[in-house]
């Protein structure tokens, strides 16, 4: 809801000419009148103009970031890119690990607004409409990284994981794949679970290739569930013959890539994996991954650029989400197969 200085008349209960005399000729307000309508102002975080908004830039101190999962591969680089455009204006950074628990994520934004955070930073799951009457009422401005509001126009950034789920899963077709597994997220997340699945559909229909039950298995992002997740996938292989798998997560394709080894196959000889995130782990591993690229620092340092901006200069006109480029990783994970890819 939007603060209006109708709105802190009605909340002080005077005029709206009275709460205009407080912030523009206190000395000719009576002075009980007086703290009332401060106190309004304060408590609904109004800011008349420019020149007030301004000043609430001047008096931030600290940016809160709210993560479902401090233990998330790819948060660290997200982290360090929020961390140091914070660092240079000057703010501090609070964090805020709700381990993945719905309830502690609602009690997330109320912590973060005690501890002092100007605003707060959102990241990776999704924002369903009732966050947004939260922190509404909260009074604090909210921007999203790697996720987007449900419902609300918010400032969001993160890549389009639909088409580059397609990116991936074509990769591995004109590499020759016909055949091609997913290892999927839960198709009840929209932010990345049924989005990623989609790019998957998409680029099959696009290539006009065959899709059965049989070819998918879902799980949470984990190591653990993509080793679950490909030992689903090899008991139908019989019957599906896959010569390749889409990850969707590089801890998922990890996982994968340890099931297809205690299986007696190997990775890419046997079938191929590709994942998507580019965690650090990525790089480490034998074979090394093929995966899909996250700009996540620079997600980070836009997410507190576009803060900082609406602490300075007030609510964005720009409210949408803003697709940030990805890019496809060629490691060792994946063999070109000798198929015509005309």
């Amino acid at each position: 809801m939007k603060v209006t200085i109708r709105t802190v008349a009605e909340h002080a209960g005077v005029s709206v000419p009275t709460v205009s005399r407080v912030l523009n000729s206190p000395e000719l307000v009576n002075p009980l009148t007086r703290v009332k309508v401060l106190e309004a102002v304060a408590s609904l975080d109004y800011y008349p103009n420019g020149h007030a908004r301004g000043l609430r830039l001047q008096h931030a101190t600290a940016v809160g970031v709210l993560v479902p999962k401090l233990d998330d591969f790819f948060f660290s680089r997200l982290y360090r890119g929020i961390y140091d455009a914070a660092l240079k204006q000057g703010l501090t950074v609070l964090l805020y690990d709700a381990q993945s628990d719905p309830q502690r994520i609602i009690g997330g934004f109320s912590t973060l607004k005690r501890q002092q955070s100007s605003g707060i930073i959102f990241c990776s799951v999704s924002f369903p409409a009732h966050y947004s009457t939260l922190t509404a009422r909260l009074g604090i401005p909210v921007v999203l990284a790697l996720t987007e509001s449900e419902q609300h126009d918010m400032p969001a950034f993160k890549v389009d994981d639909v088409r580059a789920a397609f990116d991936a899963v074509a990769y591995l077709i004109t590499r020759g794949h016909r055949s091609i597994g997913v290892i999927a997220g839960p198709l009840d997340d929209p932010v990345a679970g049924a989005a990623r699945f989609q790019g998957y559909q998409l680029a099959l229909a696009h290539y006009r290739l065959p899709f059965s039950d049989e070819h998918a298995a879902h799980g949470e992002f984990r190591y653990e569930h993509g080793y679950a997740a490909m030992k689903e996938l090899l008991t139908y292989r019989v019957n599906t013959h896959i010569t390749a798998v889409f990850a969707a997560s590089d801890e998922m394709a990890i996982g994968a890539m340890r099931c297809i080894h205690d299986h007696g196959l190997r990775v890419p000889d046997d079938i191929s994996v590709i994942g998507f995130d580019d965690i650090v782990i990525a790089n480490m591993i034998t074979p090394k991954l093929t995966t899909i690229a996250q700009p996540l620092e620079e997600i980070g340092k836009m997410a507190v650029q576009s803060l900082v901006s609406i602490l300075s200069e007030g609510p964005p006109s720009d409210l949408r989400t803003h697709y940030i480029p990805h890019s496809l990783v060629p490691r060792e994970s994946v063999r070109s197969l000798s198929y015509d890819t005309s």
